[in-house]
C-alpha cells in the first residue's frame, strides 16, 4: 500500500512539474532554467524584435517578476524595456533594430568605383567591375585588361562626360595628377615592401625574401592587366589588396609602377 502510494505520488510531482512548462502560447518554453542561455546578452545580428513582440511567461517568476498575464501588475512592462528579447542588456527600446545604417562617407569592401571618383555610377561613366577575373585568371586579365586611366580615348570621353576639355594639354594634366595619386597610393601600400625606388628593397622586402623588383624585366615587360591583377588578388607571399585599394586606384599605382621603370 506503501509503495502505491509513494508510486501515485511520484506520479503526481512528475505531472505537476510537466505542467510548469505549459502555457496558452505552444512556443513558450514556460519556466527557463539558466535563463541568459536562452537570452542572448550581446545583440543578435540582423534582429528587429521589439519589446512588445516578447511573450510574458512563467519565466518572469525566474527573474524575481510577476508579470500580467497572472493577473497582477507589478512590474507588468518588465518586458517591454528590451529590445531583441535581451532582458540582461541596458537597451531600453531607443531602437527597433540593431543594425545600423553605414555612417555618411562608408566606402564597401571592393566597390567598384567610377573613373569619375563617385561612389555610385552615373549615366555615360565607365565603371570598373573585374569581378569575373577571378585569382587563377591571370592569363586572362593580362591579356584583356588595359588601363582605362591611360587610354586616350577613354579619358577623353570621360573629361567631355564631366564638361571639360580633352586637348593634349588637358590630357597631360589629367596624367600628371593620376600619376601624383598613384605615388601616394604606391607610398601608403607598396612602399614597405617593394621600396620608394621599386626595386623589392622596402623595409619588409629586406627582412622577408622573395619580393619582386618592380624595376626588373620580368614586371617591366608585363602588361598593365597583370600588374593589376596581382595587386587585386595577390602573388606568391604578396596578398590580395582587393579590400583596401578599389579598381581606380589600382589603375593609379599601375600608372605610377610605370613611372619607376622610366615608362
Amino acid at each position: 500500500m506503501r509503495f502505491f502510494s509513494n508510486k501515485l505520488a511520484g506520479l503526481c510531482l512528475i505531472g505537476a512539474v510537466a505542467l510548469t512548462g505549459c502555457s496558452a502560447d505552444g512556443n513558450d518554453p514556460g519556466v527557463e532554467y539558466a535563463p541568459q542561455m536562452y537570452h542572448s546578452v550581446p545583440y543578435e545580428p540582423l534582429t528587429q524584435i521589439t519589446g512588445e513582440e516578447i511573450p510574458t511567461s512563467l519565466g518572469a517568476i525566474a527573474y524575481g517578476v510577476v508579470d500580467k498575464f497572472y493577473g497582477a501588475d507589478e512590474n507588468e512592462n518588465y518586458y517591454k524595456q528590451f529590445i531583441n528579447s535581451l532582458p540582461y542588456n541596458d537597451y531600453n527600446g531607443k531602437v527597433a533594430i540593431n543594425v545600423k545604417k553605414p555612417v555618411e562617407g562608408t566606402v564597401a569592401r571592393q566597390n567598384f568605383t567610377s573613373v569619375t571618383g563617385a561612389n555610385e555610377a552615373q549615366p555615360d561613366q565607365l565603371i570598373l567591375d573585374y569581378s569575373k577575373y577571378g585569382k587563377e585568371d591571370i592569363e586572362l586579365a593580362a591579356a584583356e585588361l588595359v588601363n582605362p586611366l591611360t587610354d586616350k580615348e577613354t579619358v577623353s570621353t570621360m573629361l567631355k562626360t564631366a564638361g571639360k576639355g580633352a586637348s593634349d594639354a588637358e590630357l597631360a594634366a589629367f596624367d600628371k595628377d593620376l600619376v601624383k595619386d598613384g605615388k601616394a597610393l604606391y607610398t601608403s601600400y607598396c612602399q614597405p615592401c617593394h621600396g620608394a625606388e621599386g626595386n623589392g628593397k622596402g623595409k619588409v622586402g629586406v627582412v622577408f625574401k622573395g619580393v619582386a623588383n618592380l624595376k626588373g624585366n620580368a614586371v617591366k615587360t608585363a602588361s598593365d592587366g597583370h600588374i593589376f591583377h596581382v595587386i587585386t588578388h595577390g602573388r606568391g607571399r604578396m596578398w590580395a589588396h582587393k579590400s583596401q585599394i578599389n579598381p581606380e586606384e589600382r589603375w593609379k599605382i599601375v600608372r605610377y609602377v610605370r613611372t619607376l621603370q622610366g615608362k
